[in-house]
């Protein structure tokens, strides 16, 4: 059969694609193609940020975060040492994604899709739209959505290009035990020749998300000088569980946006759809999949433009803002007049964590509002 819509990955992305899919269209039939078993690790940060928990809502999968405290403070610590603290304007959460993506993953086999345990091997187009060549059996969509992540094969042998990223980042992650102190999201930035920071998100009152990422960088440093620098920031930066921390690159927003081409739209990380300041993806991943599934079944023959179209209207003014604020930020000093800042404005402390973690954008307000705070900053600066 040629299903109306193949989608290539079951992660949020995918999930939220299937889900959308079967809302908009519950007559449209769909087709998820996974080659993981799931629950499955997946290397991130885990933090579920305020408009991601929005798109959760949105898909009607709110029950996501159930059994996790929300997180409602934040935490910066500049290369020169200043710091701001305080409560982020909406409340998030941390999920192992071993967890998070599993529920995600539930929720999309039991909407009615057709379930592919298999790993793609090449897409074929046909005159009635595109076969994807699985180690299986071919499966046959009018249109199909690859949500296959950073590596993903669907960009790679689809017809989007450029296949590799002009900006890439690259980050190791592990578990450790909770430090002592309150519930918060810590981001230590650091002074490197581009973007570079350690973390520390808590999962619980016993354990949490730590890692290190630099980004933006054409040559990424070996996994043992970034463990090296996670150790280094962080107090408890050497306690990671034994077989926890692992690495992985991503695709950054800031080197272009690739969304696919004809009946192939693309979602998620391999969209390169990852923030250029913190390496967030998870609410342009959940977003990209809804939006790519309701230009699917609305538009199965033509389907890219309305895709780009409503993606541009949702987050335009935002990749351009992240895309300025990370240039910004790698300029030598920049770092730590902004930390002060925020500590002198919470108007820009919300800013920044909604440039950061969602899908805030430098209004001719907003601008102003940072361009006074940042100035009485770098005029108070020793």
């Amino acid at each position: 059969m040629v299903y109306d819509v193949v989608i290539v990955g079951a992660g949020p992305a995918g999930a939220a694609a299937a889900l959308t899919a079967r809302r908009v269209a519950p007559a449209a039939s769909v087709a998820v193609i996974e080659r993981a078993r799931f629950p499955r690790d997946k290397t991130c940060g885990d933090a579920i940020s305020p408009d991601a928990v929005a798109e959760l809502a949105k898909l009607g999968v709110s029950d996501a975060v159930r059994g996790f405290a929300p997180i409602d403070r934040l935490r910066l610590r500049a290369p020169g040492g200043g710091e701001v603290a305080d409560a982020p304007p909406a409340v998030g959460y941390v999920i192992p994604r071993m967890i998070f993506d599993a529920r995600l993953a539930d929720a999309a086999r039991a909407c009615g899709v057709d379930w592919h345990d298999a790993s793609v091997r090449g897409l074929r187009p046909t005159s009635g739209g595109v076969v994807v060549e699985t180690t299986r059996q071919p499966v046959a969509g009018k249109v199909v959505i690859g949500a296959d992540g950073a590596n993903s094969t669907v960009r790679r042998r689809g017809p989007s290009a450029p296949v590799r990223a002009r900006h890439m980042g690259v980050a190791v992650r592990g578990y450790a035990p909770a430090p002592d102190g309150p519930r918060e999201l810590l981001l230590v930035w650091e002074r490197a020749a581009v973007l570079a920071y350690a973390w520390s998100f808590p999962i619980d009152e016993h354990r949490c998300n730590i890692g290190y990422g630099v980004f933006g960088t054409r040559h990424p440093p070996r996994r043992d000088a970034l463990i090296a620098r996670m150790t280094a920031l962080l107090d408890h930066g050497d306690r990671a569980e034994p077989g926890s921390v692992r690495g992985h690159r991503l695709p950054l927003s800031s080197g272009g946006v690739r969304l696919g081409g004809g009946p192939v739209l693309l979602a998620g990380d391999a969209a390169a759809l990852i923030n250029p300041i913190t390496g967030e993806g998870i609410y342009y991943a959940l977003l990209s999949g809804r939006l790519a599934a309701s230009a699917a079944v609305r538009s199965p023959a033509a389907p890219l433009p309305g895709y780009r179209a409503m993606l541009h209207a949702a987050l335009g003014g935002h990749l351009r803002s992240t895309r300025w604020l990370s240039l910004l930020a790698g300029r030598s000093g920049m770092l730590d007049h902004l930390v002060r800042a925020s500590a002198g404005s919470p108007a820009t402390l919300e800013l920044l964590a909604d440039l950061a973690f969602g899908k805030g954008a430098l209004t001719p307000m907003t601008t102003l509002t940072l361009t006074r705070s940042l100035g009485r900053a770098m005029l108070a600066a020793p």
